[in-house]
């Protein structure tokens, strides 16, 4: 299996991840875990993923996790860029199973990257998750679902009515599905999150198969109707699609970091424990969407993220 990536392995803030950067980052001899992610296709039984990416983000750490202090940042340099940043992508997972395709999440949508939130450093690219479609070979007129983990704007941007210049958004025939509780969160007044949302969202409970082999599992906290997405290989195996129940690799460490924008701080970390748990079962993966370049992964038994290790098929 051979990898090709979608942007070249660079630091968020424009350094090469060439070079001497590996010899600071103890415990990774591939260097990873402090690039921006780029698209990647990996099989698992019956599952073929992609990472579509969108946009790339460096953020600064003790804003991300206000709990966190300076110096604890000090034995995670491997997931630091040289400026003291950590890398997190912004994309969506597409998940394709005997002809049929799902996507998950719906990337940052049409935004500059110019402007920065207080957690936020600078973006490394933005815009890109039309033309990582087209890399796949995913027409997104085609698309016929899209789960969301939550309804923040990184998560639901090619979605939204103002996404493009159809206000049935990037996806026109697609259902929106969307766990309990996060449609009911949106504030009143604040217009649609999701093109066609009245027409178009399915909620579904904890549990809820919405499509074969893929099911829902409530992750509150983060947002009140926070949704992990587990995917059955079909050979024993299982894959968690998390989304913002975890940000960082680091944060398998530390599941009573909070994170800046967890609606609910106490349910936010009864959800990771849970969460950690569970990834940490043998055949057991997870993707975190804001991974860097190790969203796919388990938990070892020494309670720390291990990424996978083969390299992604060529698309």
């Amino acid at each position: 299996m051979t990898a090709q990536a979608h942007h070249s392995p660079t630091e968020p803030d424009g350094n090469s991840a060439n070079s001497a950067n590996s010899g600071s980052r103890a415990g990774r001899a591939d260097g990873s875990g402090f690039r921006l992610p780029g698209l990647w296709t990996r099989t698992l039984g019956e599952l073929t993923l992609s990472y579509v990416p969108d946009a790339g983000v460096s953020m600064i750490p003790s804003r991300v996790y206000p709990s966190s202090a300076q110096e604890e940042w000090d034995a995670y340099r491997a997931h630091l860029t040289h400026e003291g940043h950590l890398a997190m992508g912004c994309g969506a997972l597409l998940v394709e199973r005997a002809g049929t395709r799902l996507l998950i999440d719906a990337g940052h949508g049409r935004i500059s990257g110019e402007e920065v939130a207080h957690f936020q450093h600078s973006f490394g690219h933005v815009r890109d998750l039309p033309h990582s479609l087209t890399a796949l070979g995913v027409d997104p007129a085609a698309l016929e679902t899209v789960a969301f983990t939550h309804f923040h704007t990184d998560h639901t941007g090619w979605a939204r009515p103002d996404a493009v210049e159809d206000p049935r958004s990037l996806f026109p025939k697609a259902r929106w599905i969307v766990g309990e509780g996060e449609l009911d969160a949106v504030p009143d007044g604040a217009g649609p999150v999701l093109a066609g949302q009245d027409e178009r969202t399915v909620v579904v409970a904890d549990g809820t198969r919405i499509a074969d082999g893929v099911h829902a599992w409530s992750l509150p906290g983060h947002t009140p109707g926070h949704t992990a997405w587990v995917l059955d290989t079909g050979d024993g195996r299982q894959v968690v699609a998390f989304g913002d129940a975890l940000h960082s690799p680091v944060q398998i460490e530390h599941p009573d970091w909070e994170v800046v924008l967890d609606a609910d701080r106490e349910e936010a970390e009864r959800s990771r424990r849970r969460l950690v748990e569970h990834l940490a079962r043998d055949g057991v993966f997870g993707f975190g969407v804001h991974f860097a370049d190790q969203q796919l992964g388990t938990v070892d038994g020494t309670g720390r993220w291990l990424p996978w290790t083969d390299e992604p098929t060529r698309r």
